[in-house]
């Protein structure tokens, strides 16, 4: 028996007996979906960091720095702006005792919009967890024999037997030691990586000076790190797994203090896990992008070493899974369908379904950053406008979010699907259109009514 399979089997054993152990204590909504909102301020930093730190932010975002160089680390750092600005609408989130951001949006803008909320960004995140899933199977297939399909299946099953058992308060309470492991592996990963090419003179060598340019490059241009604010950077502030962290937080200052925490892990964290990617360019020129970080695990790290960052990547999907899939589950049950009781079991039945109909998506996507800014453009481009204005103190007419959220998330859909920046970027245009057409007819009502 290898050290990756014993690790792989302590790791399973260990979620599998932390789920059963908290199964009798989840027994009202507020333990399942919000952990009892008493979360202190490390807990909620680890499980920021924890959920980021999954898919996208590891095979995904070292496959991005494989392919064009340091510019991959843009992935990461607009997330650290996007919680950046997080950080100032805390205490306007705080206001509402809710589980969804759904819920969020029916204190805003009424039933009808919450619905359509609800439904959007259900689809968004079912590709969301895929992607994850989907990471986590083409991890372990790297170091073991059967299909791609078969891991992700095996390891879905994993996170969704942990989740439906235990629900945030198996979270919050494995996220910190989740994100020491990952934070411990990447480190390592990285520094042996480095030896191994020759340091940093040895990536000077082998690879193209595009790859070291920073901010932008002829390959990622002013116009795409656009893009990747508008549509990754905004679920970060407006995301409904990233508010749901505010959810299960003590108090606002423990909330603040979590946000700060985990922006001081994962701006460094951005950087680190580009150059490995850059470091399997060098040494690995043949391989795929999504390929970069497992290839760099399994020859280029001792096999304990390996195996334990293996584990811390089996961790960060675990972490990102498992939020998305609690979040979706919870929009699923409470506001699509409506159910308010203590009804866990049904709770629990619909992260088992929800989670099966993602690990289908899973399977079929065309690879993790595909799936994940196809999820992230729909809801982008549908909520961020109606969101932020509402958190800012200024929301906009019922009509109007409405409109964007069927304008916006249709055009930025075609945009994604069509691999078109122009029609994406054409979608936050037109959300903002609709704000200031909504803006000049309200104000021109309020003259009118002074007159």
């Amino acid at each position: 028996m290898s050290i990756f399979t014993i690790f792989i089997i302590i790791f399973s054993f260990a979620i599998i007996v932390i789920g059963t152990i908290n199964t009798l204590r989840v027994k009202t909504p507020d333990s399942f979906f919000v952990a009892d909102r008493n979360s202190g301020a490390l807990s909620t930093g680890g499980s920021l960091t924890a959920t980021i730190i999954g898919g996208s932010s590891t095979l995904g975002m070292a496959g991005l720095a494989f392919s064009r160089g340091i510019t991959g680390a843009w992935w990461l750092l607009v997330g650290a702006l996007g919680l950046f600005f997080l950080f100032f609408f805390v205490k306007k989130i705080k206001q509402y005792r809710v589980y969804t951001l759904p819920e969020l949006l029916g204190n805003w803008y009424g039933e009808t919009v919450r619905k359509a909320a609800s439904v959007l960004i259900a689809f968004a995140w079912l590709g969301i967890v895929g992607a994850q899933a989907a990471a986590a199977g083409r991890l372990i297939s790297t170091f073991f024999p059967g299909s791609v399909s078969f891991w992700i299946l095996l390891s879905g099953a994993v996170f969704i037997l942990y989740t439906m058992a235990g629900g945030q308060i198996s979270v919050i309470k494995t996220d910190m030691v989740q994100t020491a492991l990952i934070v411990t592996g990447i480190v390592a990963a990285a520094f042996l990586g480095l030896s191994r090419a020759g340091w940093l003179g040895g990536l000077y060598e082998k690879l193209k000076p595009s790859y070291f340019s920073f901010p932008i490059t002829n390959s990622f241009t002013f116009k795409d790190l656009t893009v990747l604010i508008l549509v990754v950077g905004t679920t970060y502030l407006i995301g409904p797994d990233m508010i749901s962290r505010i959810f299960c937080s003590r108090t606002v200052k423990t909330s603040k203090r979590g946000i700060a925490v985990s922006i001081l892990i994962i701006i460094p964290m951005a950087f680190i896990i580009a150059l490995i990617g850059i470091e399997a360019k060098a040494l690995f020129p043949g391989i795929s992008g999504e390929a970069a970080f497992p290839v760099i695990i399994k020859e280029v790290l001792p096999p304990v070493l390996g195996a334990l960052t293996m584990t811390a990547l089996l961790s960060a999907f675990l972490s990102s899974a498992d939020t998305t899939l609690l979040t979706l589950s919870a929009i699923v049950s409470i506001d699509i369908f409506g159910i308010k009781k203590n009804k866990i079991l049904i709770y629990r039945l619909t992260v088992l379904i929800s989670g099966i109909f993602a690990l289908i998506i899973g399977i079929y996507s065309g690879g993790i950053i595909p799936s994940l800014l196809l999820g992230y453009s729909v809801f982008s481009g549908g909520l961020a406008v109606p969101i932020i204005a509402a958190l800012a103190g200024k929301p906009i007419s019922k009509p109007a979010a409405m409109a964007s959220i069927l304008t916006g998330g249709t055009i930025a859909l075609a945009g994604k699907l069509l691999s078109n920046n122009a029609l994406i970027l054409a979608a936050f245009g037109i959300t903002i259109i609709i704000l200031l057409i909504d803006s000049f007819i309200r104000l021109k009502n309020s003259v009118q009514k002074k007159i």
